[in-house]
C-alpha cells in the first residue's frame, strides 16, 4: 500500500510538473493551429491563401511541418499570396516510397508547388526556419529573378561540416540521433513503425511545445530525415550561397534567438559586414522555437527588411 501511495504521488507531481510548464511555455501561449486549410499540390501538401502582385514562402525545419507556422501568419494573405508547405518527405508530404531527398528532389518538388500556386506571376519573400533556411537559400538561388527577400530564423550555419559535426557532437543525446547511422536509423524505424504512440510520447518529452507540433516530429521516414540532415544541415556552404544571392541582388536576413543553440550568428554577422544587402540580428531571450514563440517579431522581420 505504502509503494503504491508512492508510486500514485510521485505520478500526480510529475504530471503537476509537465503541466506547469507547459502552460508556461511561450510556443504553448503564442502558438495557434493555422485557419487556412491545405491541400495537395503536386508533391506537397500546403495552405494557399491571398492573392496579389507579391507572396510569402514559409518553409519549415527538421522533423517538422509547415504548421510551426502557426495562425499568426495567416494575415500574410490579408496582403498577397501565402503559400505554407510541408516539405518532401515531412508531415503531409510523407512519402515512404522514396529513397533519396537530394536538395534537387526539394527543389524540383517547389518547383511544381510553384507552378501550381502561380508564384511565378508574383514577387517573393521567403521565410524559412532552421534546416529550411538551407532550401529556402538554394531555392532562391535557382530563381533569383522572383526572390526579393529571404528571411533565415535559427539557421544551422557553420564555417564547415566539421564545425557543423563538431557543434553537435557536443550533445551526447544529439551525437547519437543525428551522426551515428545505426542509432539514427533505428531511432526512425521505431518512429515509423509506432508514428501514432511515438507522437504521443513526444508530446510528453518535450511540455514546451504545443501538442499538435509535437506530435509530428514523427511525420517522415528515414530517408527523409537522412538526406535533410546530410544535405540542408551538415552540407551547405552557407557562405557561398550567401555571397551569390546577394551579388544577384537578393536581400537576406539573419535571425537568431540569443538562446538558441543552433547554427553561428557570429558567422552571420561576418557575412553580413561583407554586404549591405545582408544582415544579422538577434532576438534577445529567445530559443530555437523562435517562429512560435516571437511570431509577431518574425512578421515584422518579413515586412520590414526591405527597409532596416
Amino acid at each position: 500500500m505504502r509503494a503504491r501511495a508512492i508510486a500514485t504521488t510521485t505520478a500526480a507531481a510529475a504530471t503537476t510538473a509537465w503541466l506547469v510548464r507547459h502552460r508556461r511555455s511561450a510556443a504553448v501561449r503564442r502558438w495557434e493551429p493555422p485557419a487556412i486549410s491545405g491541400a495537395r499540390h503536386g508533391q506537397l501538401h500546403a495552405r494557399v491563401g491571398g492573392d496579389g502582385d507579391d507572396a510569402v514562402v514559409l518553409l519549415h525545419g527538421m522533423v517538422s511541418t509547415g504548421d510551426v507556422f502557426g495562425r499568426a501568419y495567416d494575415r500574410l494573405a490579408d496582403t498577397g499570396r501565402l503559400v505554407v508547405p510541408d516539405l518532401l518527405g515531412f508531415g503531409r508530404s510523407m512519402d515512404t516510397s522514396r529513397m533519396s531527398f537530394s536538395p534537387d528532389a526539394h527543389l524540383d518538388a517547389l518547383d511544381e508547388l510553384a507552378e501550381r500556386t502561380g508564384l511565378f506571376e508574383r514577387r517573393w519573400t521567403i521565410g524559412a526556419h532552421s534546416m529550411g533556411s538551407a532550401l529556402a537559400m538554394l531555392w532562391a538561388a535557382r530563381h533569383a529573378d522572383r526572390v526579393d527577400r529571404l528571411v533565415c530564423w535559427g539557421a544551422p550555419m557553420y564555417d564547415s561540416p566539421r564545425t557543423a559535426r563538431a557543434r553537435i557532437n557536443g550533445s551526447r543525446m544529439a551525437r547519437l540521433v543525428l551522426l551515428d547511422p545505426t542509432w539514427a536509423e533505428r531511432t526512425c524505424a521505431i518512429s515509423c513503425r509506432y508514428r501514432g504512440g511515438m507522437g504521443v510520447l513526444t508530446a510528453l518529452i518535450e511540455p514546451d511545445l504545443p501538442i499538435p507540433i509535437a506530435r509530428t516530429v514523427t511525420q517522415h521516414s528515414w530517408s527523409a530525415y537522412r538526406d535533410g540532415m546530410r544535405y540542408l544541415v551538415l552540407e551547405p556552404d552557407w557562405e557561398e550561397l550567401h555571397n551569390h544571392l546577394t551579388e544577384r541582388g537578393v536581400e537576406i536576413l539573419l535571425a537568431w534567438g540569443t538562446k538558441d543553440p543552433v547554427g553561428d550568428p557570429e558567422l552571420g554577422r561576418t557575412l553580413s559586414a561583407s554586404s549591405p544587402r545582408s544582415r544579422t540580428v538577434l532576438v534577445p531571450g529567445a530559443d530555437h522555437y523562435l517562429p512560435m514563440t516571437h511570431d509577431a517579431t518574425c512578421l515584422g522581420h518579413l515586412a520590414r527588411h526591405r527597409n532596416p
